[in-house]
């Protein structure tokens, strides 16, 4: 993960750096959803922000996450000759965290990793094997 525009090493921010959560009535039906989750699954890992008992965000909820990590390469992805490519631009990482914004973005990795699972179980296809992050997304 890289750093974007965090203060701090590997992408981290400071507290007051960490934007708010959006408000849900401003996102999509898929949007909504998914913060739902999110803020299940953050609040038992200990929080948005860095503290003793924060850890990383544990792998739950991984179908409705898949469903707005699919919408997300799809809006984020081109139409080559192979097929629809995503090339990992911006991150999947960015669309967990736009919805529910954690001071360690770094936290997400564990369950992104489980929620590609899930979309290679849909037909998503690694360009480059074994953790590439460019796709070629199935037709729908």
């Amino acid at each position: 993960m890289t750093k974007q525009g965090g203060s701090l090493s590997r992408g981290r921010r400071r507290r007051d750096e960490v934007p708010d959560i959006p408000d849900s009535a401003d996102l999509n039906g898929i949007e909504r959803t998914a913060q739902a989750a999110l803020r299940t699954l953050v609040e038992k890992a200990g929080g948005r922000f860095d503290s003793p008992s924060a850890t990383r965000i544990p792998a739950g909820h991984v179908s409705v996450l898949a469903d707005l990590l699919d919408r997300w390469g799809r809006d984020n992805a081109e139409q080559r000759a192979e097929g629809l490519y995503f090339s990992g631009r911006p991150g999947l990482w960015h669309s967990l965290d736009r919805l529910y914004p954690l001071q360690d973005p770094n936290r997400w990795d564990a369950l992104r990793m489980a929620v590609i699972i899930e979309l290679e179980d849909r037909g998503w296809r690694r360009v480059t094997p074994p953790r590439g992050t460019a796709f070629y997304l199935p037709e729908r």
